[in-house]
């Protein structure tokens, strides 16, 4: 017991500091690159690790797998897009005003399906995103169908659209880092015991007094709000939305498997898994163009199968159950 509270102070210690190394690098690096290709690249795996940590506060550290989060992340960015086309409100406002409608919508959803067990909620969640994407394709009046929305290209602070690629660098890299801290701060807090506790045994949690019903609402709430807001920073970056962009289902299922990669129900296991697949897919993009259709995904699955056999923990999940923690004892034992 003496030894482990040390322990765990140091690694969290350790943790913190690469972490700020890794940002700092973050924001340094872009400054020395001139190429918007290479931009590019940073503003995708900013904006992927942090829908992708949205995506892991649910179904990471309450273990309830979630199909829907394209729902959420379409549910941003439409309503951000279509205040201000139609009112000139700014995506600001719309980015708050579209995280709320997403929360709320999540909290009824998790209402209606937190009753349902394991696969059965998966399903449940998947025919909730797959509605989204009907709607969305089909209410023309609201969203233009499949033909989308494009936003006016008219660059200052109030519109959220920039002239060149760096102030997205830093606006992506601003959210990923304040949804690294809210996972940070629950994984750390008692709402973060409490869904590890569900997630570990449900059974066993309500024993205890887990309240698990209003722990998953929170959770759900605060995750569905922090996709609605990648969905606008999204709709802002590219200035053209549509279906096919925001609310398939092919969404839900890459930040799952980004997530699941990296490391599930941890705080840089989003990340990780966004830097190592981003890259990926934009390399076989420009080398092979649609040559290959479909190719990325091929290496998505492929990937996947051999973290599971090799990781199932996940990259960071098992590097912090076994190398990370015998990393930290060398380094504090060679301070001694």
């Amino acid at each position: 017991m003496n030894e482990s509270k040390p322990s765990t102070h140091r690694g969290n210690t350790l943790q913190i500091a690469v972490l700020i190394l890794g940002f700092l690098a973050a924001a340094i690096g872009p400054l020395f690159i001139k190429n918007d290709f290479y931009l590019d690249g940073f503003i995708l795996i900013f904006l992927w690790g942090a829908f992708s940590g949205a995506w892991n506060i649910i179904s990471g550290y309450a273990g309830m797998v979630s199909l829907c989060h394209n729902a959420f992340f379409a549910i941003g960015a439409y309503t951000s897009t279509l205040l201000f086309l139609r009112f000139g409100i700014t995506p600001w406002a719309g980015l708050l005003v579209g995280g709320l409608l997403a929360a709320a919508v999540g909290l009824l959803l998790g209402i209606v399906c937190f009753r349902l067990r394991s696969h059965y909620f998966v399903l449940a969640t998947l025919a909730f995103g797959q509605v989204t994407f009907i709607i969305s394709t089909n209410w023309r009046s609201l969203t233009e169908g499949a033909e989308g929305l494009a936003l006016p290209i008219e660059p200052s602070f109030y519109n959220m659209i920039f002239q060149g690629k760096l102030p997205y660098v830093y606006l992506g890299l601003a959210l990923l880092l304040l949804v690294m801290i809210i996972s940070y701060s629950i994984e750390n807090s008692r709402l973060g015991y409490y869904l590890t506790a569900f997630r570990e045994n449900e059974d066993a949690a309500r024993a205890l007094g887990v309240k698990t019903g209003r722990v998953r609402l929170i959770a759900m709430g605060i995750s569905s709000f922090l996709a609605a807001v990648t969905g606008t920073f999204y709709a802002q970056y590219i200035i053209y939305i549509d279906p096919s962009s925001v609310a398939r289902l092919q969404l839900s299922v890459q930040v799952a498997l980004f997530t699941i990669v990296g490391g599930l129900g941890t705080v840089l296991g989003p990340t990780i898994g966004a830097i190592i697949f981003i890259p990926i897919t934009i390399f076989l993009r420009a080398t092979l163009g649609t040559a290959v259709p479909g190719l990325h995904m091929i290496i998505y699955g492929s990937i996947l199968i051999l973290v599971l056999l090799f990781m199932p923990k996940g990259i960071y999940g098992t590097l912090k159950g076994k190398g990370y923690p015998a990393f930290s004892r060398k380094l504090y034992k060679g301070r001694s």
